[in-house]
């Protein structure tokens, strides 16, 4: 019996291992090819009070509001934003433009982490909403020039919120499955841009 166990416990044990060899293994294609840039970065904002999947948003919260009656990055999100910002910059990946959901929590997230941010109102996404311009955004290689665009090298980087996937948001090309991506607070999607753009991957940083 005791050697039964012991089987059964060396198996769980090896499926566990390859599980994780499979996870680094899939991370570090992606960061590779993040590290060539041309790719977009989609954040769920960092860590806040409560437990996933349900968050607790205050009725009085509002855009650009970052008193007591919003929720708010906790200092354990504040250290994670820290975390993602210096663990990118240590694997020497090219970051871009950088927008922010014009929430406290998302704003906090991408200064913290990048010390740069345009805080826009298309990335407060609502259920069941379809945002054209996240979208067009998600598609768009990563330019630089005002006039003569020409592509940047870099990654851009989006932080919104959890909403933005679960829902199937995003237009139906990508694919119901895709479209409805769960985020952990500071876990990134990697989009890879075009007509028909493609989830790379999911990735955490921290």
């Amino acid at each position: 019996m005791h050697f039964f166990h012991r089987k059964i416990w060396g198996l769980l044990g090896w499926i566990l291992l390859l599980s994780t060899s499979f996870s680094h293994a899939q991370d570090q294609l992606l960061i590779e090819k993040l590290q060539q840039g041309g790719l977009n970065i989609f954040f769920r904002h960092a860590i806040t009070p409560g437990k996933d999947p349900v968050k607790f948003n205050p009725p009085t919260e509002r855009p650009h509001d970052c008193s007591s009656g919003s929720r708010q990055l906790n200092d354990e999100g504040r250290e994670q934003s820290r975390r993602i910002g210096q663990r990118i910059k240590e694997l020497n990946i090219p970051i871009g433009e950088v927008y922010a959901s014009s929430f406290c929590r998302c704003e906090e997230t991408a200064k913290l982490a990048f010390d740069k941010f345009s805080s826009t109102d298309w990335l407060v996404v609502r259920p069941g909403v379809f945002k054209p311009d996240l979208d067009r955004a998600l598609r768009s290689i990563p330019t630089k020039g005002f006039f003569n665009k020409v592509p940047s090298g870099k990654n851009n980087v989006y932080v919104g919120h959890g909403v933005t996937f679960t829902q199937g948001v995003l237009s139906s090309d990508l694919g119901l499955s895709e479209a409805r991506i769960f985020l952990e607070e500071g876990e990134a999607a990697v989009f890879q841009p075009g007509d028909k753009p493609r989830v790379l991957g999911k990735i955490k940083f921290y």
